[in-house]
């Protein structure tokens, strides 16, 4: 299959289609689509919702035709292209994949659907804007996982950021809460945007000839301090993006004000992919700086176990579900800078966990929201005999979050585990303990809604077809992908094994102190 999909010159322009057509889709919803019709008046094609549904999975199949035609066996970039853009600037609009960003695009482009699929009733006014912008949010995505040049991805990553500040701030919950929630999104990724623009700036002028692409920006020596600098810089702005402690505080409040579409994007973990695609191949000295190696396993650990604590303690369905995603923030960080290849495709492979779990918590927390207005776990109760399909997506969207043996969730936290034993043996043991307190909230979650006493309201709680179809799909994902990972884990094996060789055998940051200093 992947021989006549090459034959068929597919490598050559599915990476620009998978920029593009967000944009496209963003300007066909917005001039021609409009708010739903009321009801009873049968299919409605220009419906902005429909457009923006079909736009996506649209975007979907070019995800999967790239996971097709993409070789496993592979190094380097694949299905590149390279067109001129500014050339006094050394800036071209230059997009490759590698196994890391296929997997991106792949969770990207199939949860996105999924989720407004899910959650189709929660937007129905000024509709034609919110697809429009939600495409825009996608591109960025999209342009972020396939840039090869540093200001592209730059403008790839500030797209993301302003449509999903206008889709928290003007459809989110009623009240001030959105709004607050908004401006603390904003004011805490503009402040890492902006410290990753001043590195980008910085980057520009220490070659000889002028190129922000990655494969320059590899070649180049840089001074001992500036190059420490400049790993800070972009890893605080990735950081934040990845709701990592103590930048963490925006995620909780945004993802419960959020529409679930929106609240689904934000927890993507697209900053993890940006700290391996970026700051770990440009600053390979500083990241493994002991100093700064050691700051930032400690930092997962209490991530790791801040998250699950709190979200312990919270009686919130949405916020259970914000604070989990912060402690897998955690795993997922840990198994990054412990550089060992099993703990690396962890990594990525709670990525994708994370993905899958976070985005069925949501359509279910907002499937009990629009029927009773609250999430509170108080609220809740004896859904487990009378709601049959919401109770068996949410056992194992649950037991995917805490890692149960047989889902996502479990191979991508042990296989962490068990790289990070290998070089940081203490680290692992602690990090257990996340375990220990995922097992706890996730069971306190399940028996509150499934098994507590509840009200007669709680029969008012029930899955349409499309919230079946969406929830439906990703609990096969959850599982197939628990049962059999080997698919994912070869796409992923020889790029996170090239960053490893990359980064570790650096010359070290020290080496060049009489000169940088």
């Amino acid at each position: 299959m992947r021989d006549t999909l090459q034959s068929l010159g597919l490598a050559g322009w599915i990476l620009p289609a998978l920029v593009c057509w967000p944009l496209i889709g963003a300007a066909l919803v917005r001039s021609i689509g409009h708010d739903p019709a009321p009801a009873g008046r049968g299919a409605d094609w220009l419906d902005a919702r429909t457009i923006t549904l079909g736009v996506l999975i649209v975007e979907a199949v070019f995800a999967l035709l790239l996971w097709a035609v993409m070789d496993p066996s592979q190094t380097g970039w694949q299905a590149r292209v390279d067109l001129p853009w500014l050339p006094l600037l050394g800036v071209s609009l230059s997009f490759g994949a590698d196994g890391l960003s296929l997997v991106m695009v792949v969770l990207t482009a199939v949860v996105i659907p999924l989720a407004l699929l899910g959650s189709w009733e929660q937007v129905t006014v000024r509709t034609p804007t919110f697809g429009a912008l939600l495409l825009l949010v996608v591109a960025g995505f999209m342009g972020v996982y396939l840039a090869l040049d540093l200001l592209v991805f730059y403008l790839a990553w500030e797209l993301m950021l302003i449509p999903t500040y206008l889709l928290l701030g003007v459809w989110g919950v009623a009240g001030g809460a959105a709004g607050r929630a908004g401006l603390r999104y904003v004011l805490y990724t503009l402040v890492g945007s902006l410290l990753m623009l001043v590195a980008i700036v910085a980057l520009a002028s220490q070659g000889e000839t002028p190129s922000l692409h990655l494969d320059d920006l590899r070649q180049l020596a840089i001074a001992p301090r500036l190059q420490l600098f400049l790993f800070l810089a972009f890893f605080s702005a990735f950081a934040v993006k990845s709701a990592m402690v103590p930048f963490h505080s925006w995620l909780p409040e945004a993802q419960a004000s959020a529409p679930t579409v929106t609240a689904v994007t934000l927890g993507l973990k697209v900053g993890v992919f940006a700290l391996l695609r970026f700051a770990m191949p440009v600053f390979p000295a500083a990241s493994m700086h002991p100093t700064v190696q050691r700051v930032v396993l400690v930092s997962a650990i209490v991530t790791i176990l801040y998250g699950a604590l709190v979200a312990l303690g919270q009686k919130d369905i949405k916020r259970i579900v914000a604070f989990s995603a912060i402690s897998h923030a955690g795993y997922i960080l840990l198994g990054c800078f412990v550089l060992t290849p099993q703990a690396m495709q962890g990594a990525m492979v709670s990525v994708v966990a994370s993905g899958l779990g976070t985005t069925a918590l949501l359509l279910l927390a907002s499937r009990v929201e629009d029927r009773l207005g609250t999430t509170s776990l108080d609220a809740l109760g004896g859904l487990a005999h009378r709601q049959p399909w919401f109770a068996a997506a949410l056992v194992v969207a649950i037991l995917s979050t805490v890692g149960l043996p047989g889902t996502v969730g479990f191979v991508g936290e042990f296989l962490v585990l068990l790289g990070t034993y290998a070089e940081e043996p203490v680290l692992a043991v602690v990090a257990t303990g996340g375990v220990v307190f995922a097992a706890a909230y996730g069971l306190r979650l399940v028996q509150g809604v499934l098994l507590g006493p509840g009200g007669a309201s709680t029969d008012l709680i029930e899955l349409g077809a499309r919230e079946r179809t969406a929830l439906a799909l990703l609990t096969v994902a959850m599982i197939g992908l628990g049962i059999g990972p080997a698919g994912l884990l070869n796409r992923m094996a020889a790029p996170t094994q090239q960053l490893i060789e990359s980064v570790r055998f650096a010359p070290p940051l020290a080496s060049g102190s009489e000169n940088g200093s």
